[in-house]
């Protein structure tokens, strides 16, 4: 049985707050031994020539981290890392812009890890095609608790991205040309699949108090889809996820891969339990990417 916690948001720290606090208990239980925790948020253009100002909406909203982090901290007082290594710009930068610099300034406990600056994990990544070789975050592969907080978007290649991507291609630690690797067409989905052999989040959490629409990651407009989700199944929240965006799980590769391989249970599955909201009345249509029909024939 799987529990994914589904609440209505009107704002990112109250929507977040609420769905964490249906599932207090687990996480609680869970963090209490740890040591270290790592928080992976999704930071993909930070600052550059094009982008002045980063991109609002391909950004992890900072008062949804802070929302978990304050939800813990009572509870938890050791450790916690925010990391990421932005595709395009400087990380730090991102991370000064966007206010996480400030809130680490603010928390103690908090450290920021531009994954540029952690060592370097090589690993063999097999697809149909071939095989690749590349290199992974050693924090991210080794944490004991990796939670990963984003908001739900369009992608141009794979459809949809949500906890589980953010994690998977987020881990490789190269540049962007680096993580150009794994776009082999349609088998992008195979490695992102084998990538969750590697390393996969614990905890998902996804603020779709508004979300990205259209083109995405990164060039498409802001929805008010209302809701947040947080679940110890991955591929629970993030096939749920899809469902409130509109989209056939059959439409998503990796997704239905990860599923084949066991990671979890898809929505909608009777042994998913729903805690809070029915999902029905959240139900709010992303328009896709211009892609999307292409994008389908990933079989």
């Amino acid at each position: 049985m799987s529990k994914v916690s589904l609440v209505e948001s009107k704002d990112h720290y109250s929507g977040v707050k609420n769905s964490v606090s249906h599932i207090k208990d687990d996480i609680l239980d869970f963090i209490s031994e740890l040591s270290s925790i790592v928080i992976k948020v999704n930071l993909v253009v930070s600052t550059t020539k094009g982008y002045p100002k980063g991109v609002e909406l391909a950004i992890t909203p900072l008062q949804a981290v802070r929302s978990f982090i304050d939800f813990i901290s009572p509870y938890y007082k050791k450790e916690i890392i925010i990391a990421e290594r932005s595709a395009w710009g400087k990380t730090k930068n991102g991370f000064d812009l966007h206010g996480f610099t400030e809130l680490a300034k603010q928390n103690s406990q908090v450290r920021l890890l531009d994954l540029k600056e952690d060592k370097i994990i090589e690993k063999t990544i097999k697809y149909p095609k071939g095989k690749l070789v590349l290199p992974f975050s050693k924090t991210m592969i080794e944490t004991p608790f990796m939670v990963s907080v984003v908001r739900p978007k369009t992608h141009c290649d794979v459809v949809m991205t949500g906890g589980i991507k953010n994690v998977l291609v987020g881990g490789i630690n190269g540049s962007w040309e680096c993580r150009l690797q794994i776009h082999k067409g349609k088998f992008v989905h195979n490695i992102i699949a084998s990538i969750a052999d590697l390393l996969y989040p614990h905890l998902v959490i996804i603020d779709g108090t508004d979300g990205m629409e259209g083109n995405g990651p990164i060039m498409g407009r802001k929805i008010k889809s209302g809701w947040a989700l947080t679940s110890f199944d991955a591929l629970a929240a993030d096939t749920l996820a899809a469902y409130l965006m509109g989209f056939d799980i059959k439409d998503i590769g990796y997704l239905t891969m990860l599923k084949e391989k066991d990671f979890g249970l898809c929505y909608p599955d009777k042994k998913i339990e729903i805690l809070g909201e029915s999902p029905d009345k959240y139900i709010s249509p992303f328009k896709p990417h211009h892609s999307f029909n292409k994008q389908k024939n990933w079989r």
